[in-house]
């Protein structure tokens, strides 16, 4: 009754001849439960992930050894059929009583992610855009304005549509989902840019990594735009690991540097539980690791009509990507005035939806 629907087969590094990564993206039926590749690098059958790294100089193994190990395990395939995500079951989650969580199927476009490898960094962001992952002019441009090659520590692989490990536990994510999170979040942007139009933008960028994002966030938002209207901004990056911090500064400082010249964009060490409330209300939050439940303080510094796109679940478990948004300020909107240490949380201020299964490191919380 649960059945497979869509394989897809990628292959990172295919340039190499030492070398292929084969990744498959197979979704079941119900659309909750998926299997889809992660950075892993050996085969990994769980709940509902799978990577295969395989190195072999021919590329047309890759389909009999899917094949093999599928008939190999195929008790452990199917039961990830089984595991639909029960987050807001668990506690995992936070929900709004008067407005459960939303389910909303994976977009089609990313159905053909992990496949948008390029010998270039346009031909990567060519590629996003033409399988309708990177949509808008606005999210292609700043894509095409900032380059992989420096954000990751292997050059050679910059533009492979697949996680690329940054050192300290912690990865940059595949090009497709960067692109994925560019179009949710560009619409409170505009939004925002519509209604007032001479408010300054301001967006969260939380576990900088590498700064790739940050930077991609500084392009969109460096200059005003008039159609369609969108106001000038500035994009904050924090990162609990210092070394990435730091790591962040030089990676922007190679190209994009007058990008921390301009104060378009500014990184410092920081808890994402705890986000940054110096640049509070955000209109957008990014938030690049998992948190085992959501960050209530975090989400106190959206703004209204603001949204914050944020990894959920446990260490190794089953982890959605979420879409909260801000329609309400009962409870309070940290950095509009007023001591924001009376600020509260009400649940009605705001709408969760659930948008597609993932994989992520964990969101790690400070001690004090």
């Amino acid at each position: 009754p649960n059945a497979i629907h869509n394989i897809i087969f990628c292959s990172q590094s295919w340039r190499k001849k030492s070398k292929v990564v084969v990744a498959f993206d197979i979704h079941l039926t119900p659309p909750q439960s998926q299997i889809e590749a992660t950075e892993m690098e050996k085969t990994t059958i769980s709940h509902n992930w799978l990577r295969i790294k395989y190195n072999h100089p021919f590329k047309r193994i890759n389909f009999l050894l899917f094949l093999l190990i599928f008939l190999s395990s195929p008790r452990q395939v199917l039961a990830a059929t089984s595991s639909v995500c029960a987050a807001e079951n668990n506690h995992l989650a936070y929900i709004n009583k008067s407005n459960s969580i939303n389910s909303n199927p994976a977009p089609k476009s990313l159905m053909r992610a992990w496949m948008c490898h390029g010998r270039t960094h346009r031909e990567m962001v060519e590629k996003l855009a033409s399988a309708g992952i990177a949509r808008s002019p606005i999210c292609k441009e700043a894509l095409l304005k900032v380059d992989r090659k420096n954000y990751v520590l292997d050059p050679e692989f910059a533009y492979d549509d697949a996680p690329q490990p940054i050192g300290y536990g912690a990865t940059i994510s595949a090009p497709h989902m960067h692109a994925h999170v560019l179009e949710d979040l560009l619409p409170p942007l505009l939004q925002s840019s519509k209604h007032k139009t001479d408010k300054q933008l301001s967006i969260l960028d939380v576990g900088c990594g590498s700064g790739y994002l940050v930077s991609v966030f500084g392009r969109m938002v460096e200059k005003e735009r008039m159609e369609p209207k969108l106001n000038k901004g500035k994009v904050y990056g924090i990162d609990v690991i210092p070394q990435l911090v730091e790591m962040s500064r030089k990676n922007i400082l190679k190209e994009d540097g007058d990008l921390l010249e301009s104060d378009t964009v500014q990184v410092m060490v920081g808890d994402g539980w705890k986000g940054y409330p110096e640049g509070a209300p955000y209109n957008a939050i990014h938030v690049g690791a998992a948190a085992a439940t959501f960050p209530k303080n975090l989400m106190a510094q959206l703004a209204v009509g603001g949204v914050m796109v944020i990894p959920v679940g446990p260490d190794g478990g089953v982890q959605y990507l979420y879409r909260v948004e801000r329609v309400g300020d009962d409870g309070g909107v940290v950095g509009i005035g007023g001591d924001d240490s009376k600020i509260g949380f009400l649940e009605d201020d705001f709408k969760v939806y659930r948008v597609l299964g993932v994989r992520y490191v964990p969101l790690v919380r400070t001690d004090d």
